[in-house]
């Protein structure tokens, strides 16, 4: 080797400790947004599902009441369904009565994969229910089907 060789492997080193380190701090910083958008997202798309399961839960509940000409009272209501439309698989419910508080948000979603391991259905009147689905990072929201305005908060 000559010595024109030896300076110019010098001058060749590579990268150093502090330009390594910002590489992996700008990548740290971006694998936490992309986590947290992630998250965010998901979150949301449970949502959608259980909106759109308590959603198919009052149409049940609406072809039973055209079919019977009252809405559904009991879980076995549920379950039988109509001639016409059935619960969704995968969708379990529990039926309480007028005066009955509905489960809690911490009780809708017990599972352990975060989704809802029963959807309350509190019944009013002959003449309307109220369907309670969980959501996440909120409070317990319910879609009215019929009457059911007139089951109090």
């Amino acid at each position: 080797m000559t010595l024109n060789n030896i300076r110019k492997m010098k001058d060749e080193r590579g990268f150093t400790i502090v330009e390594l380190l910002i590489v992996i701090v700008v990548i740290a910083i971006l694998a936490a947004i992309v986590i947290v958008a992630y998250t965010g997202v998901t979150n949301n798309a449970r949502n959608s599902k259980y909106k759109q399961d308590a959603a198919s839960i009052q149409k049940v509940a609406e072809t039973i009441q055209a079919d019977t000409g009252s809405y559904p009272t009991t879980l076995s209501a549920f379950q039988t369904g109509s001639s016409t439309t059935k619960l969704p698989s995968g969708v379990s419910l529990t039926v309480v009565a007028v005066g009955v508080a509905p489960a809690s948000n911490d009780n809708l979603i017990t599972a352990a994969d975060g989704t809802p391991a029963t959807y309350t259905v509190r019944t009013c009147t002959s003449n309307g229910l109220r369907v309670y689905y969980p959501v996440r990072g909120g409070s317990t929201q319910f879609i009215v089907v019929g009457d059911g305005t007139t089951c109090g908060s």
